[in-house]
């Protein structure tokens, strides 16, 4: 029985669900468990972990999550020459969101036999029809359920179990139940300000534009939007210079003080959008925008969907 596994899936609750069932397949149920996410510490901390025996319990299971957020190459070789002569008291599980096949660390690790690589996937409609089993529910009302949520695995098993304690007498989940009970995902306001921010940098007019209406549904103060906008575009501006000089994610957050290393890594995705001009003329932009709108002459509104048709 391999005792190592790298799990790939953008779902908590799948995440936690897969995660349990593996430690009790490999009879780790009882043993000391210890987590580490890549986007807060560095791998540094897991490796020393999965090097050292536990003083509390004969097995450990170390879990690291969003494992290729620390892109450090001697760290990921250490992690590689773990895994191929790895200790059977030590239970590693490996996450991330996606599996990025052109990185080398996954190159090596698919031709790994000490490790299986998991891809949990569920589909949306089946997983609510199981968790609603014993409770008469029309399949279109089942498709309402999932699109109010987005397909979110887990906000669909939030809401499932607050309908069926609303219904457990009647047995009977209706539209209007749906409609009356259960609360549209919109998403986490830093979160779509950040994709705003994003599909901004990438030039993305048609999903810019789908995002701030997003963002319209929120209490949130255009002024902040335009400085966290260049605020950002600065960042853009930072990392793609560290880059050109070969610094890791690590370094680069290290350098910038940032505490995430996802944040570099995503940012990282776009850095080639712009060159250095156009940087510096897109914060020369913000800087105007922000005058205007400060000093009465044009509705942040209309200067937010200036920016976006002439990007």
């Amino acid at each position: 029985m391999k005792n190592n596994y790298l799990l790939e899936t953008e779902d908590t609750t799948l995440l936690e669900k897969k995660i349990e069932e593996l430690i009790n397949k490999n009879s780790f149920s009882n043993a000391y468990k210890s987590v580490y996410d890549l986007e807060e510490v560095s791998l540094d901390n897991a490796l020393e972990d999965l090097d050292t025996y536990s003083f509390l319990s004969d097995k450990k299971v170390i879990i690291i999550k969003n494992c290729f957020s620390d892109n450090n190459e001697n760290r990921l070789n250490h992690l590689l020459k773990y895994i191929d002569n790895y200790n059977k008291d030590n239970l590693l599980i490996l996450t991330t969101r996606k599996i990025d096949n052109r990185l080398n660390i996954i190159k090596s690790l698919k031709k790994n036999d000490n490790i299986e690589i998991i891809s949990i996937e569920v589909d949306p409609f089946k997983y609510v029809k199981d968790l609603l089993k014993g409770y008469k529910i029309d399949n279109s009302n089942i498709n309402l359920l999932v699109n109010l949520c987005k397909s979110d695995i887990t906000r669909l098993n939030s809401e499932c179990n607050k309908l069926m304690i609303y219904k457990e007498n009647e047995k009977e989940i209706t539209k209007d139940d749906i409609n009356n009970y259960v609360i549209k995902k919109l998403g986490d306001s830093n979160e779509i300000l950040f994709s705003f921010i994003k599909y901004i940098i990438l030039k993305d007019k048609h999903m810019a534009f789908i995002t701030y209406k997003e963002l319209s549904e929120y209490n949130i103060d255009m002024n902040s939007i335009i400085g966290l906008m260049a605020s950002q575009i600065k960042l853009v501006y930072q990392i793609k210079l560290l880059d050109e000089d070969k610094l890791s994610n690590q370094e680069i957050a290290d350098t910038l003080n940032l505490k995430s290393l996802y944040q570099v890594k995503k940012i990282k995705e776009y850095i080639y959008n712009y060159t250095y001009s156009e940087i510096y003329d897109f914060i020369k932009k913000l800087a105007d925008i922000d005058y205007k709108v400060k000093s009465g002459k044009i509705l942040p509104d209309i200067a937010i969907d200036m920016l976006i048709i002439n990007l």
